[in-house]
């Protein structure tokens, strides 16, 4: 049995597209392949099933030795230095494939979905969904859709504390992610949805939905909009409130969320330089989800970010035809 040891020098997407690989991995081939992950996401990894060993960055060591006395496969190259990623030709899996040396059909390149237990690693996941969703429907709405309009910002960077009062008074340290720059203006490849085309189409879909609540998936620090719950909870409490009946389905730039619930729900992706103009299968997209290619120059973004910071303008989608998107696709309805 071949085994393979990744340190996974990567964001939340790329973390999760590996997880979902090796269970896909795992269901073609059960009884050929172990692998073995290092990475800061680590809870990730814990709830995949499908996943042999996990170490924290701080078990580098451990992982490394333990690579070389189980005669397993030491994988350190960082997969967005691959030529064919580079060069926008692979997608996710396909990279990853390439790296472990695994046999990998390219129609089946984008078609992993992300299966995960996290409520078995940590039940406390459970409560922090229901308080979500009571909230939801204490406001008066049946469902919900999730939008994520903007990335490019871990979750697991230090964050200054300050000082607030609890529900008893006391006086006690939490994050204060005003200090923390949002990386809005300062993305090598466009992918946010602008603030005010956002506010914009959570403003007509909620006139088109009143029944129908949004939750922004972002993190404090990144934009807030008008009429959308914003929670502060771990991204694997998402993963969990996407499994939930009552979510209709995710509206979402190419960040972490598709990458994190792929195959539990609908999803309406709307995709800037990071797409590779080829249609449903790209670098970083699913063919379960209806794939939004907006118009730009592409002159000098043929290259996934090794050229810097691209000037490319992009034609974004306008608000109302995002939703004409999100009802045909989401709602089955068709505009008249």
């Amino acid at each position: 049995m071949e085994k393979f040891y990744i340190n996974v020098a990567m964001g939340t997407g790329g973390n999760i597209a590996l997880s979902s690989f090796i269970t896909a991995v795992k269901e073609k081939y059960p009884d050929k392949y172990k692998f073995y992950v290092c990475s800061p996401y680590f809870d990730l990894f814990f709830s995949n099933e499908s996943v042999d060993g996990v170490y924290k960055p701080n078990e580098i060591r451990d992982f490394i030795f333990d690579c070389n006395s189980n005669k397993g496969k030491l994988i350190l190259h960082r997969l967005y230095d691959m030529d064919g990623f580079v060069k926008k030709q692979l997608t996710y899996p396909m990279a990853w494939a390439e790296l472990c040396g695994i046999k990998w059909e390219k129609e089946k390149a984008a078609s992993t979905v992300s299966k995960m237990n996290p409520t078995k690693k940590y039940p406390y996941l459970k409560g922090q969904v229901e308080s979500m969703l009571k909230q939801i429907k204490d406001n008066g709405f049946e469902d919900f859709i999730i939008v994520n309009f903007e990335g490019g910002v871990s979750p697991l960077q230090q964050v200054p504390p300050k000082v607030v009062k609890n529900e008893k008074g006391e006086d006690v340290q939490v994050p204060d992610w005003s200090q923390v720059p949002d990386n809005y203006d300062n993305e090598p490849l466009a992918r946010h949805y602008p603030r005010e085309l956002a506010q914009e189409f959570c403003n007509k879909f909620r006139e088109a939905h009143p029944k129908t609540a949004i939750v922004n998936y972002s993190l404090p620090n990144q934009g807030n909009y008008d009429g959308t719950f914003k929670f502060t909870v771990p991204y694997l409490a998402y993963y969990e409130l996407a499994k939930l009946p009552e979510c209709s389905g995710i509206v979402a730039i190419d960040s972490s969320l598709q990458h994190l619930v792929a195959g539990l729900t609908k999803g309406v992706i709307i995709w800037g330089h990071s797409s590779n103009n080829e249609g449903d299968v790209l670098p970083f997209g699913y063919t379960s989800y209806k794939n939004i290619i907006q118009p730009c120059r592409r002159d000098d973004i043929l290259f996934f970010s090794m050229l810097g910071s691209s000037g490319a303008k992009v034609d974004y989608i306008k608000p109302a035809d995002l939703l004409k998107e999100v009802d045909a696709y989401i709602f089955n309805k068709e505009d008249k």
